[in-house]
């Protein structure tokens, strides 16, 4: 026995490895060997053969329950009770029965006589996060393939008209929820038999309705509980859930929980939670100790050692066999692990994944890791447990009750790392005891939190163990509640953050666009094929719109970017929307059918964020305020989830106008694709240039230095190859995408000089327009801050980085018919400094002449142009 792992003498039982999935397991009578129902499975199969016996009314119930507490695994048997009378599923799952009900009992006689022999029509199916309407539909088809052999199915209208409707489902279609009712009657007519439909997870078709914010496609669940019971055919639901159905709509708008309210009516509810000891049973029967032999005996006089020496209001409701049949274990350990996973189980972080799983710290783990050594016989203990759920579980626990003491006992344990390592073993002992109670039978004392560290009762490390919580209690870390009896980590909080969050939302009264612009502002969105193609950048300004804005004095608040989307956020629907903006940007608007729920949870984030900056207590309360900020993120999260789920072009095909005309926008993609297709339309005279330096509106310190120097180059050697410049600089790199390669600056006739660019450029139509400009200053002086207006705006759209090299390039092109003057004075030479000017104060500079003359003058100078 020495120096062997726990894993060579216990194993665990295989059929708890998987979790049954009805809709997959329904025929497969493997997943019901070994099932033996618990106290609460036995009520709930009373509870609804009382329905088909007559007895009770009820035809529709829910099953609530946390998650591994066995919920699948009991409609699975419920299932097969109802099978074809010679199925061997239906055989098997009678013998469970009889064996627990007796063959006199009601619940066994109602089986034999109210079951016909072809059994129920099982329709059974496991929910995603879809509509309603399409997990029944699944499930119905489910229930034809294993009611009629595939001879009958080709026969059967209604079955081909299910294939069709999944068909569509399963593509991305939804089933309208009017069609179940009648498809219900249809398959019962044709079935001649009741109709048991089980949808497991239902709570995953609850979540869609909540994140759709839609409640016509849950009313389906009351209309079919609403069915009249009949002769000839009855439909029975069950449906399984991991927490109330109300819990399910708490962040619904009170109309939409109220409606929620009277669906949950139609339902009888049964809770699927076994006490303690019970669940403490169901821990001995997922252990396979038959490799255990040779240690039997050794855990047979420890389970009786334990018995004697465990507090007489703990071991009242334990055996010595309940001891022994949980080893390894520790005795406190195994009672403490449901009424943790009751309260804090999250997701599938439930008692058989803490058993069965090969999570960190897990009890698979545990037998692995842990050898048996000189006949002592080891024990998974407390601070184990408390090490699984935080590694494993961590801040997922942020959403779960008694979140703060959660809270503070993680934080005093985290803060507590510079002591030995069993000081904080005792320490998550003491955390995980005053997590389940305070004030039961398992509540932190001193007694029990030694006995919790020892192996055995008659351990020689009792004093060791007593002596380090004296320590700890000398040190403040932990203290001694005497009224109690109970050593406690957690202090507690003074600050109720769900009564501050409740005020603070009641005092918010900001229009939803006024909100989320200022807790979840929107970024520019590139228009990215568009930039791609072209080389100039083009983003669109987003921003929150409602009936406070008119829609046609909208303006964009920078003028560097090239179009606004609106978000529609108001209850009033959108009839007319102009084609652009009042300063001539393209306007496209994304609405939303439903806003209750993000209004919802932009008040709940917008009020932790004020909680958590301006609540005084949160100063000197440490557990308030991690659990304010543990709401944050998980706020955060919620209210990111919602504004995508809002504004989905896939969910809302009819929302999208796009300049003017309503759309329908199939996918994201198509949406960023439409937004270059608008860029196209709108800007398609816009330069093609590939260069971030000079193709901006806004130029950088180094990119508005290499354009004076290059502007510099050109007026001082034009005659030079590349303008004289040498090496490569930013203002090398300037001159070749914009002069060298364009075409601008060029050799002729053996000469470099500035020329028209090529047709080919991607810059000609920008100096033809700064060409024409020029050309319509012959009549009427016109300020250069108009020819700016004129480029930024469709149908060219140019970035005014690279507007003066150009702007030179047309001047020096036409350099023998130009003259400029200051004061009435002849500059023989433009300089670099006229361009300063002319960057900084272009309103400024004017285009004048008469006849066929044409300036442009920097205050009271003129640049003269001889036609």
């Amino acid at each position: 026995m020495t120096n062997k792992s726990l894993s060579e003498y216990f194993s665990l039982q295989r059929r708890y490895f998987r979790s049954i999935n009805v809709e997959r397991d329904l025929e497969k009578i493997d997943a019901m060997l070994g099932y033996i129902p618990t106290e609460r499975s036995v009520n709930a199969i009373k509870r609804i053969l009382a329905s088909m016996g007559g007895v009770s009314s009820h035809r529709a119930w829910t099953m609530t329950g946390v998650y591994g507490t066995g919920k699948s695994a009991f409609a699975h048997f419920f299932a097969s009770l109802c099978a074809p009378s010679n199925s061997e599923i239906r055989q098997k799952a009678m013998e469970i029965a009889l064996h627990n009900f007796g063959s006199d009992s009601f619940e066994y006689l109602t089986l034999q006589e109210k079951i016909p022999k072809q059994g129920l029509f099982r329709a059974v199916a496991t929910a995603q996060r879809e509509p309603l309407s399409n997990t029944i539909v699944r499930a119905l088809l489910r229930g034809t393939e294993i009611f009629w052999s595939p001879a009958q199915l080709n026969k059967i209208s209604i079955a081909q008209k299910l294939l069709d409707l999944d068909t569509q489902a399963a593509t991305g279609g939804t089933v309208d929820s009017r069609e179940i009712p009648s498809l219900i009657k249809e398959l019962g007519e044709a079935a001649k038999t009741d109709i048991l439909l089980i949808i497991d997870e239902l709570g995953k078709n609850l979540e869609f309705a909540v994140q759709n914010q839609g409640v016509e496609d849950l009313y389906l669940l009351q209309q079919l509980a609403e069915l009249p019971k009949r002769k000839e055919l009855n439909i029975y639901i069950v449906g399984i859930l991991h927490q109330a159905f109300a819990e399910y709509g708490e962040r619904l708008a009170s109309l939409q929980r109220n409606e929620w309210a009277k669906i949950q009516g139609r339902f009888e509810d049964i809770p699927f939670q076994d006490s303690p000891t019970q669940m403490t049973r169901l821990i001995g029967q997922v252990i396979d100790r038959s490799k255990a032999e040779k240690i039997s005996c050794s855990v047979n006089n420890l389970a009786a050692e334990w018995l004697e020496s465990l507090p007489k209001d703990i071991k009242d409701d334990y055996t010595q066999e309940l001891v022994e049949d949980t080893y390894p274990l520790h005795p406190i350990t195994a009672f403490v692990l449901p009424m943790l996973c009751t309260r804090y189980a999250q997701n599938d972080r439930s008692l058989f994944t803490f058993l069965t799983s090969a999570e960190p710290f897990s009890f698979k783990n545990f037998l692995v890791e842990t050898k048996v050594e000189r006949n002592a016989l080891p024990t998974l203990k407390l601070d184990w447990v408390y090490d699984y759920f935080i590694e494993a579980v961590g801040t997922g626990l942020a959403s779960r009750p008694n979140l703060q003491r959660w809270v503070e006992i993680q934080n005093l344990i985290d803060d507590a790392k510079r002591l030995d390592v069993d000081s904080l073993r005792v320490l998550k002992a003491i955390g995980i005891l005053n997590l389940v109670t305070t004030t039961g039978a398992m509540r932190a004392t001193r007694t029990l939190v030694t006995l919790a560290m020892c192996d055995s009762p008659t351990d020689s490390n009792k004093n060791q163990w007593e002596q380090i919580i004296d320590r700890l209690l000398q040190k403040n870390i932990i203290n001694h509640r005497r009224q109690l009896d109970e050593l406690r980590i957690w202090q507690g909080s003074d600050f109720n953050v769900d009564s501050e969050l409740a005020n603070y939302i009641a005092l918010e009264r900001s229009h939803l666009s006024e909100l989320l612009s200022t807790i979840r502002p929107l970024t520019p969105i590139v228009a990215q094929r568009h930039s791609y193609q072209t080389g100039t950048i083009r983003y669109f300004e987003r921003r929150y719109l409602d009936t406070l804005q008119d829609l046609t004095k909208l303006h964009c608040s920078s003028n560097d970017c090239d179009g606004l989307v609106g978000y529609w956020v108001d209850e009033a629907k959108l009839t007319e929307v102009p084609a652009s903006t009042a300063d001539g940007k393209p306007l496209i608007i994304l609405s939303a059918a439903n806003l209750n729920i993000l209004r919802i949870r932009a008040r709940e984030f917008a009020a932790l964020k004020k909680i958590q900056t301006s609540a005084p207590e949160l100063q000197t309360d440490g557990v308030a305020r991690k659990e304010v900020r543990f709401r944050l993120v998980q706020a955060e999260q919620f209210l990111d989830e919602t504004l995508s789920q809002t504004f989905d072009v896939t969910a809302n095909s009819h929302s999208c106008w796009v300049q003017g005309k309503q759309e329908n926008i199939a996918r994201t993609t198509d949406f960023n694709a439409k937004l270059s297709d608008v860029c196209d339309e709108v800007y398609n005279q816009g330069v093609t240039l590939w260069n971030e330096l000079i193709n901006r509106r806004e130029l950088t310190s180094q990119g508005a230095k290499a354009r004076r120097e290059l502007i510099e180059a050109m007026l001082q050697h034009p005659e030079a190859e590349k303008l004289g410049l040498q090496g490569y600089g930013p203002e090398v790199c300037i001159y070749y995408s914009v002069l060298g390669q364009t075409g601008i600056h060029r050799q002729e006739s053996g000469d470099f000089g500035f020329y028209p660019p090529n047709e080919t450029s991607g810059v000609q139509t920008i100096w033809q327009a700064i060409d024409d400009f020029c050309l319509q200053a012959k009549e009427k002086s016109q300020t250069l801050d108009k020819l700016y207006t004129i480029l930024e705006a469709s149908p060219y759209g140019v970035k005014r980085g690279v507007i003066p090299v150009l702007l030179a390039g047309v001047l020096l092109y036409h350099a023998d018919d130009v003259g400029v003057y200051k004061d009435g004075t002849f500059i023989p030479v433009l300089g670099s400094e006229h361009f300063e000017l002319l960057l900084s104060h272009s309103s400024k500079f004017y285009s004048e002449g008469s006849g066929n003359a044409r300036s442009f003058s920097p205050f009271n100078g003129y640049l003269a142009t001889v036609i």
